[in-house]
């Protein structure tokens, strides 16, 4: 039996060892079904101690922040109860996600240290948790307009130059890249190689598409992660990407692996698709949509220039037989003019006139006498009839 502790001035006096022993009996008596935890986990490390885990419990901010250590351990086969049961639900322990742990309390009198041993997980409250916050989120996001801003991004007319944003190891980038080299068209693909999931996945994946934004040889910037848990795809819900991606100076498609959720990178994005195979299918078909319409805008223009051909050889036909004809119809017509004229001609020429029995008369000057008054009596004349000349001596003029 423990010794009862002196009182001094009517307040118990303990040693170290009575009051470590004493708290640790008033502690087991309070708590002897164990207690509830709800916080927020930080200081987790990614890899456990051979022994478990050993990280802190926080509630609160700046002065009002209150922390616990808390340990999960790995031989009592916590460890990998509490993570089987995230894992059902698609989750797993990280930090900064919100949890509600039970656990032992024990007091470690040699160091005088309380410790917080978790046994179970409530793993309802944490999907409930991480769900209130995803949905505050997008609320957040659509009264802001976030969600429209990259979507009012015009796709070039053939977008080739691709930004890729995945890791060079996932299957479904692999299999995107199939698809875009088996499609024959002449894609130009940068790839920026990013963690995809875990605690850097977020920031190298902001990182990425600030870099591609920037870059003015990108027609669009494409984001690929393979199928997963939710826990694996949680950086996809990450607040910072959806701003990245609205800001992004190219339109945004997304392939991330959602087979029935949708992350808040696909609501932002430009044009979202349920998988890197889709979303490479996607541009593929923007491609082959504009080839289509080249296709039958060069179909018509062959036509329009045939059937133009086709006019034109018949109006140089047309034209030609013109030629042949025309220049014959035309000298036929100055023909019969100029036989006209001529018969014109002949009918003024004096000879003509006098074989139908006039006659010219000139004096011996040789000028033509037109009135009596040009000549006098014993003047000589030389009168010209169509079959020679006479000449006469004028006896009087009347």
């Amino acid at each position: 039996m423990a010794k009862e502790p002196e009182l001094l001035n009517g307040v118990p006096a303990f040693t170290v060892t009575q009051f470590a022993v004493t708290l640790k009996g008033a502690l087991k008596q309070m708590f002897a079904g164990g207690v509830w935890l709800e916080g927020e986990i930080e200081g987790m490390k990614s890899q456990p101690h051979p022994t478990g885990h050993y990280f802190s419990l926080i509630d609160g901010e700046g002065k009002d922040k209150a922390k616990l250590d808390v340990k999960l351990f790995t031989n009592s086969g916590d460890l990998k109860r509490v993570t089987a049961k995230l894992a059902t639900h698609g989750l797993a322990l990280q930090n900064g996600m919100r949890v509600r742990f039970y656990c032992d309390i024990d007091f470690y009198i040699v160091r005088g240290e309380l410790s917080l041993i978790i046994k179970d997980v409530d793993t309802q409250f944490t999907v409930g948790d991480i769900a209130a916050k995803r949905e505050e989120l997008i609320r957040k996001l659509v009264e802001k307009g976030v969600d429209k801003i990259n979507k009012r991004l015009e796709v070039p007319l053939v977008p080739l130059r691709l930004g890729i944003i995945s890791s060079s190891q996932a299957a479904g980038y692999i299999d995107a890249i199939k698809q875009l080299e088996e499609s024959g068209i002449g894609f130009h693909i940068t790839l920026c190689d990013v963690n995809v999931q875990g605690e850097t996945a977020a920031s190298q994946v902001v990182a990425a598409i600030q870099t591609f934004s920037r870059r003015s040889d990108i027609d669009i910037v494409m984001i690929m992660r393979g199928g997963g848990s939710k826990g694996d795809l949680a950086a996809f819900d990450d607040e910072s990407m959806a701003l990245a991606i609205s800001r992004c100076a190219h339109p945004v498609f997304t392939g991330i692996g959602h087979e029935i959720d949708t992350s808040i990178a696909d609501l932002v994005a430009h044009t979202a698709s349920k998988t890197p195979t889709a979303c490479a299918q996607a541009v593929i078909a923007l491609v082959e949509e504009f080839y289509g319409e080249l296709s039958e805008a060069a179909y018509s223009l062959r036509q329009l220039t045939e059937y133009a051909l086709t006019r034109s050889r018949a109006r140089i036909s047309l034209a030609v037989e013109r030629l042949r004809t025309r220049p014959r119809t035309a000298l036929d017509r100055q023909v019969q003019k100029l036989a006209m004229h001529a018969a014109a001609v002949r009918l003024l020429d004096p000879a003509i006139t006098m074989a139908r029995g006039w006659s010219i008369t000139r004096n011996e000057k040789g000028d033509v006498v037109r009135s009596i008054s040009e000549i006098s009596p014993g003047e000589k004349v030389v009168t010209t009839l169509a079959d020679g000349s006479v000449t006469s001596t004028v006896e009087g003029v009347a």
